[in-house]
C-alpha cells in the first residue's frame, strides 16, 4: 500500500500549477505545420524518448507557438510524465555533449534563469489549438491528480493529451470520469421503445443521452486494439445506445430520435444493427432505417463501411415485398454504378434471386441450396454471403400484445377545406394529421409509409375509413430511374402486405365509435389503399327550409356553409375536431401445429414404388389430376 503523502507538501504542489514561482523550464505548445500521419503526429508517437519532436522542433521545418508558454516544474512532471522526463533527460544529455560555445550559452541561460527572464523549454506538439486547453489539463493533472472535466468530448479530449503525454493516472481518471457521466444518462433522454407507446409517436424534446455526444466523438477514440478499458467501456455504451434508440418504429416515427439516428457515425450505427436487442416489428424496417442513414451519410461512407453495414442485415427475414420487389431493385442498381447514392447496397441479382428463394424454402432445402457439405450448391457463392443475411435469430418484437397507437386528428376546417365544395358526383379525400408523428401524414411499419385517410361522396349517408401503403421516399426518390424503367416498376407497382392493425375514429364524446382491423391477410398495390367504403355513418342534414328532425331550421343556421360541422357531429370532439388512431398490433401467433401423421408404412425396394413416382397412379396423386 503506498504511503500517503503529507498534506501540506500535497498542498503545496498543488498551487505550483501555472505559476512562476519556483519554475525551472517552460512548457511550449507547438502545431505542427505538415498533415499528420501515423509516424509524425504527436498523439500517435509511441517512443516515448521525446527526440522525435525535438528534432522536428529543431529542424528545417518552422513550428508555431500555441498559446502562452507554461511555467512548469520538472520535479513534478518527471516523475508525472514519462514523456516529459524523457524530453527533459534528452535536454540535459545533449547540454552534457555540447561544445564549449554551448556550455557558455547554457551558462547565460542558468543565469537568465536564476534571475528570472528566461526558462529551459520542452516543447509538446499539438494537433489544433483547439486541443491546448485539454494539454493543460493533462499537465495540471500531474499537480493535483484531478481531471477537472465537464463534458465527455472534454474528457476524451483530456484522455488523448494524457496519453500522448505518458501521463500515468490521468488516462483512468478521464475513462472513470466518462462512465460516471454515462451511468448518471442512463434512462434520461427520450426512451425509443417507449416514445410512440400512445399520443401519436413524439414525447416532448429532451437532452440528449451523454451516450450520443460519446458516439458523436469518435475521432477521438483510442485504439479499442490497443485500449482494453475503452473497449470495456464502450461495450457497456453500445447497450445504452441501442436502450436510447428501442426499436425501429420509434426511431422511423420519432423526429427527435430520427435525427439523432442520421446523426450517428458509422460505427454508432454499426452497434444498432448488430444488436438482437434493437427491437423491430420487421427485419424491413432495418433495412429502412439503414437507407434513411444512408440516404444522409452516404458521402461520408466508402466501399468497406456500406459493405459492413449492409452485412448485418437479416435479409432473410425480410417480409416478401422487400425480398422481391425492393431488394432486386437496390441489386439492380448497385450493378448500374456502386459508387452512386442509388447503389449503396452491395448485393448483386442473383444474391437477391438467391435471398427471395431462400426465404420461401424448407430448411432441408436451404440446406441444398447453399451446397452445405458440399463442394458448391446451386447457389454457389453462398458460402460468401455476410452471416447475418441468411439469419434467422430473431430481433426483439417492439409491439407489445396490447400495441402502440398513433394517434390522428382533423379540425371541421380540413372537412370544410376538402368536402364542402364538392358537387354532385364528386368525391373528397382528407388526410388527417399524424399528432406529434415524424411524417405529417402517415406512419412508418413494416418498413413502408402507411397513411389513413377518409373518404365521402358527395350527399353520401356515410363516410370511408381506409388506410393507403406507400414505398418510403429513402428507397424510391433517390434513385428513380437509376436500375432503368423495367426495374424500378418492382417498386412503383409492388403489392404489399398489411400490418396487424386497427383504425379506429372517436366519437364526439372521446370514446371509440368505430374500428376496422388489418392483418397480414390483407394486401394492396403501392400507392393504394383498402378499407372500409361504409366506416362513419353521419347525420342528415335537413332539406331546404326544415331540419332532419322536422323542425324549422334551414342550413343557414349552420355556421358552416357547407354543413360539415352538422354532418360530422357525432365524430367532431367539441363540435371542432375529428380524433382517432392507428394502433399496430404484434403479428398474430401461429395456431398449435396439429398432431403428426402416422409415419406411412415402408414399402419394399422389389415394389419399384420410386420408380413410378411422378408417373400415372403414383401415390398421392389421383390420375388426371393438374
Amino acid at each position: 500500500m503506498a504511503a500517503a503523502i503529507n498534506p501540506r507538501v500535497a498542498s503545496g504542489i498543488t498551487g505550483l500549477f501555472g505559476k512562476s514561482e519556483r519554475a525551472d523550464c517552460r512548457l511550449v505548445f507547438v502545431l505542427d505545420p505538415s498533415p499528420p500521419t501515423a509516424g509524425d503526429d504527436p498523439h500517435l508517437a509511441k517512443d516515448g524518448d521525446g527526440a522525435a519532436a525535438s528534432k522536428r522542433a529543431n529542424g528545417d521545418r518552422a513550428l508555431q507557438q500555441c498559446g502562452e508558454p507554461l511555467p512548469a516544474h520538472s520535479l513534478v512532471l518527471q516523475f508525472a510524465s514519462d514523456k516529459i522526463k524523457a524530453q527533459l533527460e534528452w535536454l540535459a544529455t545533449e547540454g552534457a555533449s555540447a561544445g564549449p560555445a554551448n556550455k557558455k550559452a547554457r551558462k547565460s541561460a542558468a543565469a537568465a534563469a536564476t534571475a528570472g527572464k528566461e526558462l529551459p523549454e520542452v516543447q509538446l506538439m499539438l494537433g489544433s489549438e483547439k486541443e491546448l486547453p485539454a494539454a493543460h489539463a493533462a499537465v495540471k493533472f500531474a499537480y493535483t491528480g484531478m481531471a477537472e472535466l465537464n463534458s465527455i468530448r472534454e474528457a476524451l479530449q483530456v484522455r488523448r493529451q494524457a496519453a500522448y503525454l505518458q501521463m500515468e493516472g490521468c488516462e483512468q481518471a478521464c475513462t472513470a470520469a466518462i462512465k460516471e457521466m454515462l451511468a448518471q444518462g442512463r434512462g434520461s433522454g427520450t426512451a425509443g421503445s417507449a416514445s410512440t407507446s400512445s399520443g401519436g409517436g413524439a414525447a416532448a424534446p429532451t437532452a440528449p443521452p451523454p451516450v450520443l455526444e460519446l458516439y458523436s466523438c469518435t475521432e477521438l477514440w483510442p485504439d479499442l486494439a490497443e485500449d482494453a478499458a475503452f473497449a470495456a467501456l464502450l461495450t457497456e455504451a453500445k447497450l445504452q445506445l441501442v436502450a436510447h434508440f428501442g426499436d425501429t418504429l420509434a426511431v422511423l416515427n420519432n423526429k427527435e430520435l430520427y435525427e439523432q439516428m442520421r446523426a450517428l457515425p458509422a460505427v454508432g450505427l454499426e452497434a444498432l444493427l448488430e444488436s438482437d436487442d434493437f427491437g423491430t416489428d420487421s427485419e424491413s424496417s432495418v433495412v429502412l432505417v439503414l437507407a434513411e442513414w444512408m440516404a444522409a451519410n452516404h458521402a461520408t461512407t466508402d466501399e468497406d463501411t456500406r459493405r459492413r453495414l449492409c452485412g448485418l442485415l437479416r435479409l432473410v427475414q425480410c417480409s416478401r415485398a422487400y425480398l422481391s420487389c425492393v431488394l432486386p431493385v437496390l441489386a439492380a442498381r448497385h450493378q448500374e454504378d456502386s459508387h452512386n447514392t442509388a447503389g449503396w447496397f452491395p448485393i448483386s441479382p442473383t444474391e437477391a434471386t438467391c435471398l427471395l428463394t431462400y426465404s420461401l424454402v424448407t430448411v432441408a432445402e436451404r440446406t441444398a441450396m447453399a451446397g452445405e457439405g458440399e463442394p458448391y450448391g446451386p447457389c454457389g457463392g453462398m458460402e460468401g454471403w455476410p452471416p447475418a443475411w441468411r439469419s434467422t435469430q430473431p430481433r426483439r418484437q417492439c409491439l407489445p400484445a396490447e400495441g402502440r397507437r398513433f394517434s390522428f386528428e382533423a379540425s371541421v376546417e380540413d372537412l370544410e377545406r376538402v368536402f364542402g365544395a364538392l358537387g354532385p358526383g364528386g368525391e373528397g379525400i382528407l388526410y388527417p394529421r399524424m399528432c406529434g408523428a415524424r411524417h405529417a401524414d402517415c406512419i412508418v411499419a413494416l418498413g413502408l409509409d402507411w397513411t389513413p385517410y377518409a373518404t365521402w361522396e358527395f350527399d353520401s349517408a356515410a363516410a370511408g375509413m381506409r388506410l393507403g401503403a406507400e414505398i418510403p421516399a429513402a428507397l424510391k426518390a433517390a434513385g428513380s430511374g437509376a436500375a432503368g424503367p423495367a426495374a424500378e416498376q418492382l417498386l412503383t407497382k409492388a403489392v404489399v402486405s398489411f400490418p396487424r392493425a386497427q383504425l379506429s375514429v372517436c366519437g364526439a364524446g372521446g370514446l371509440v365509435t368505430w374500428s376496422g382491423d388489418f392483418d397480414r391477410s390483407h394486401s394492396t398495390q403501392a400507392g393504394y389503399g383498402r378499407g372500409w367504403v361504409v366506416a362513419l355513418i353521419l347525420k342528415k342534414l335537413a332539406t331546404a327550409g326544415r331540419t332532419a328532425d322536422g323542425g324549422g331550421h334551414s342550413n343557414r343556421d349552420v355556421p358552416h356553409s357547407s354543413g360539415m360541422a352538422a354532418r360530422w357531429a357525432p365524430y367532431l370532439q367539441g363540435g371542432t375536431c375529428l380524433k382517432g388512431s392507428v394502433t399496430l398490433l404484434p403479428p398474430a401467433q401461429p395456431a398449435p401445429a396439429p398432431p403428426p401423421a402416422p409415419a406411412p408404412a415402408a414399402v419394399p425396394a422389389a415394389s419399384g414404388w420410386r420408380a413410378r413416382v411422378g408417373g400415372p397412379g403414383a401415390p398421392g396423386r389421383p390420375r388426371g389430376a393438374r
